[in-house]
């Protein structure tokens, strides 16, 4: 049951979160960069601002017009349970605000969508009678079985299922048990709101059978590539448990953007038909929430992944494009 509580959760969660690349609205979809962008692939706004000198806290943009204010944090998932941050800049802005702008609600949650996997999950599991680890190529398999230990899981956690879904159930258990958390720094954010009684609204909703019917169309070695990805992104998480928060909560976004990759789902989704769009569909929400958010007087507050950020027209350039001001928030 636990599985079947997290496995389309993980692939939810990174459709609107960690993006280096983003799908682009004009064919054919571009190729997903997995490792560190090229400097001609960055934001111009990102590389106009990260010289400017940063006061202490996580990243965070002011964008302004026709004299609405609103502040954007950058989030990078996972960051540590017991991270402990603070910013001076987000408590003042939370403080004058009366809107918080969050990621699609989808994206957060990771149980809320337990009964639509079990009855639509048909198209993930093994065949009857199929064992995923005894489909698995050796080398894989072996990558597989040492993940699944360090996540101190055992095998029948995910033998029913096909080999992408296994990977992202893993991804999450073994941020679980590596003390990473997928829902921060969201939910700390949401109880910064709730203290001061403001609205909290979603950028925007998906339904969740379109991420069933991406992933059902995934072709055999399609499922073996989005696995592959998965435990890469394992590799990567276990690597960097030490500082994967830390320069996120020191604002050190030169040693975030070095680092920062599209994520496994992402990788995953591009490989199927409708993923690009449905990554892009992620992009445009946001980005049309903090346009209707500059609409309105007075000050708002987003969470924004970097990787909707930081990449050449991401969410930072769309803004500039349509005419906002964006400056660094030195007060």
């Amino acid at each position: 049951m636990a599985a079947s509580k997290s496995a389309l959760s993980a692939l939810a969660l990174s459709l609107t979160l960690s993006a280096s690349a983003l799908a682009q609205t004009a064919p054919p979809p571009p190729t997903v960069d997995l490792g560190q962008a090229p400097p001609q692939d960055e934001s111009a706004v990102v590389a106009e601002l990260t010289v400017m000198a940063k006061p202490p806290g996580p990243a965070i943009w002011l964008v302004e017009r026709d004299g609405a204010k609103l502040y954007i944090l950058g989030s990078a998932t996972p960051l540590p349970h017991q991270l402990k941050w603070s910013s001076p800049r987000l408590e003042k802005a939370l403080d004058r605000a009366s809107l918080v702008l969050v990621p699609p609600e989808a994206s957060v949650g990771v149980t809320q969508i337990a009964s639509f996997v079990l009855r639509f999950g048909g198209g993930l599991r093994q065949p009857l009678g199929k064992s995923l680890e005894d489909q698995l190529p050796p080398d894989l398999k072996a990558r597989f079985t040492e993940s699944r230990l360090q996540a101190r899981k055992g095998a029948g956690e995910y033998k029913n299922w096909k080999p992408a879904v296994a990977g992202f159930l893993l991804l999450s258990d073994f941020r679980q048990a590596a003390g990473l958390s997928e829902a921060k720094p969201v939910s700390t954010i949401q109880r910064m709101a709730k203290v001061r009684k403001l609205k909290v609204k979603a950028v925007g909703q998906y339904r969740m059978s379109a991420v069933t019917t991406i992933a059902s169309k995934l072709s055999p070695e399609d499922q073996l590539y989005c696995l592959r990805v998965a435990l890469d992104e394992i590799a990567f998480d276990g690597a960097n448990s030490t500082t994967i928060g830390r320069d996120w909560a020191e604002g050190d976004l030169a040693s975030v953007r070095a680092r920062y990759r599209a994520s496994a789902a992402q990788r995953c989704l591009v490989h199927a038909p409708g993923g690009p769009a449905l990554l892009e569909k992620g992009l445009v929400q946001t980005t049309e929430s903090m346009t209707e958010a500059l609409r309105r007087p007075g000050v708002t507050v987003a969470v924004v992944d970097l990787g909707f950020l930081l990449p050449a027209n991401g969410v930072l350039d769309r803004l500039k494009a349509s005419g906002a001001t964006i400056t660094s928030p030195v007060e």
